[in-house]
């Protein structure tokens, strides 16, 4: 009797895995197509038909790029930089954060939900509103073309979503485990450092990889900070790699873009489950 309701779920299944297979081979396709065209030979990069298979290979492009004398030899620094302005990112946003939004879950105060409310408004202001004020504050305090000037702006889109994402969290404690602390003799802040943070690293990895990735795409406001080319980026190095090339220089550009890739890559790949499982504990509660 089940045999027939059975084979056809067994049907949907398939053909929803083969879906699934084929979007996932479309949008794999660039980005295999990058890396081998970032492989090949300057005169093979745009012969028809066109290769799949680079051969024979080469990490001349790669070479080309970072460490070239020429005025496109700046991505290797701009790696650097982006490192850092990613880094301090995170370190900013989830201290910030955290500290922000435990009084808002855990502490009664007189218009905590007024603040909260505020935090998740100021999520549907479009960055670019506020790119000028953003621009003369930072021209103000000295801080253009520097990693504070990248760093701070940067953490401060990020600020709301992060303060939005640990508090869900924080709601789904008990807090018994706060009142046991207490009674130990323990102070706010030993609760919120031995005891909340501890038991937060799912959702504080979730976060800390979202302000990374949010950190090292960033390509509007270090456009607009930075006037100068030791000071870029790597998404604006990138961009000014493609007006420094010919037209028909395909290798270094793919090379560039590929190696902007990598960290992204390794992130996700190693912390993957923190992500899902950092939206997931964060959802249980509203």
């Amino acid at each position: 009797m089940a045999t027939g309701p059975r084979r056809r779920r067994d049907a949907e299944g398939l053909a929803l895995t083969l879906a699934l297979l084929a979007l996932a081979v479309l949008w794999l396709l660039p980005i295999v197509w990058v890396v081998v065209t970032s492989l090949k030979p300057t005169e093979n990069i745009v012969r028809l038909p066109p290769e799949w298979i680079p051969w024979p290979a080469t990490t001349e492009h790669y070479r080309e790029v970072l460490f070239s004398s020429s005025r496109t030899a700046r991505i290797g620094r701009a790696f650097l930089n982006s490192l850092v302005i990613a880094l301090g990112t995170v370190a900013l946003v989830v201290l910030t954060a955290a500290m922000a939004a435990y009084p808002l879950a855990r502490m009664r105060f007189r218009g905590r939900h007024l603040v909260f409310a505020v935090l998740v408004g100021s999520l549907m202001i479009p960055n670019a509103v506020v790119l000028v004020p953003l621009y003369v504050l930072i021209q103000r305090l000295g801080w253009l073309s520097t990693y504070q000037g990248l760093i701070v702006p940067e953490a401060a889109t990020t600020f709301a979503f992060g303060v939005f994402l640990l508090r869900q969290f924080f709601l789904t404690m008990p807090g018994e485990l706060e009142d046991a602390a207490r009674i130990d003799g323990a102070n706010a802040w030993q609760v919120f450092t031995r005891i909340v943070l501890p038991l937060s690293q799912p959702v504080l990895a979730a976060l800390a990889i979202f302000a990374f990735r949010s950190a090292w795409n960033d390509f509007l406001w270090p456009l607009i900070a930075v006037n100068r080319p030791e000071m870029f980026p790597l998404p604006v190095a990138l961009a000014l790699l493609r007006g420094a090339y010919a037209a028909e220089s395909y290798g270094p550009i793919m090379a560039g873009a590929a190696l902007s890739a990598v960290p992204l890559l390794v992130v996700f790949v190693v912390a993957n489950r923190r992500i899902v499982e950092g939206v997931r504990l964060s959802g249980l509660k509203g």
